[in-house]
């Protein structure tokens, strides 16, 4: 959307063209939003949820495109294992590999295409998948996932063709939700391999962890991100 002084050239002029408050002109869809707030202080950090209310705080199919269809959503006990290859040549990698793999949460988790007619491996598409712990889990778990970037940056992996590297990187995203994590993987080595980033946010809302990634497409996995940080802190805090 254009922004209101845009073709202005004085008052006079914003005044006879409608450049104020109610003639702005639409270059195409409006810009999703990037940030949205959290939930500490407005709830208990103790408290936990079940997978039936995780599964109902999920982004309704609408919400990640008009055509997008009602997912297939999976429950279970959160149980994430991090990568494959040898992380043992960097410090702390299997060791932290190994606190997060005993991280348990209920969780819920879909896949949305926005256009479902696209089902190749390179069209769009949403994962979410929401976790309930503790808060103060919750926010240890973003500490290990940044620890672990910085300092395994490059993991070598063994595939059937050749070895190829994994290189990782994780920054903080400012204003999304009580703290949160972008993490870029890039895979670089072997004749399919071209080092194309591949993008996930890892989102604490009190102590729910929103997880969400939207594959090559940068943009989409930060703006899902907001909107399931919304409907969160909504839908299971009730805090507006």
């Amino acid at each position: 959307m254009r922004g209101r002084g845009a073709g202005c050239a004085a008052v006079l002029l914003m005044l006879l063209s409608g450049c104020g408050d109610g003639g702005q002109k639409a270059d195409g869809p409006p810009k999703r939003e990037t940030t949205a707030a959290g939930a500490d202080g407005h709830a208990d950090p103790g408290k936990v949820f079940t997978d039936a209310e995780l599964k109902a705080a999920l982004l309704p199919a609408k919400a990640i495109g008009p055509r997008a269809k009602k997912p297939e959503i999976t429950l279970g006990l959160f149980n994430r294992q991090f990568g494959s290859g040898d992380w043992s040549a960097c410090e702390p990698g299997d060791g932290t590999r190994a606190e997060l793999a005993q991280m348990r949460g209920a969780s819920a988790e879909q896949w949305v295409r926005p256009d479902p007619d696209k089902i190749s491996e390179g069209d769009p598409y949403v994962y979410e998948r929401l976790v309930s712990m503790p808060a103060e889990r919750a926010g240890h778990y973003l500490d290990l996932r940044r620890q672990l970037h910085e300092a395994c940056p490059r993991v070598t992996v063994d595939t059937e063709a050749a070895p190829v590297d994994e290189h990782h990187e994780a920054r903080d995203l400012p204003d999304l939700g009580d703290e949160a994590v972008l993490e870029t993987t890039r895979t670089t080595g072997g004749d399919e391999y071209d080092g194309t980033p591949h993008y996930e946010a890892e989102v604490r809302v009190g102590g729910v962890l929103v997880i969400v990634g939207a594959g090559t497409d940068k943009d989409l996995t930060i703006a899902s991100a907001a909107q399931a940080v919304v409907r969160v802190r909504t839908e299971l805090y009730k805090a507006l």
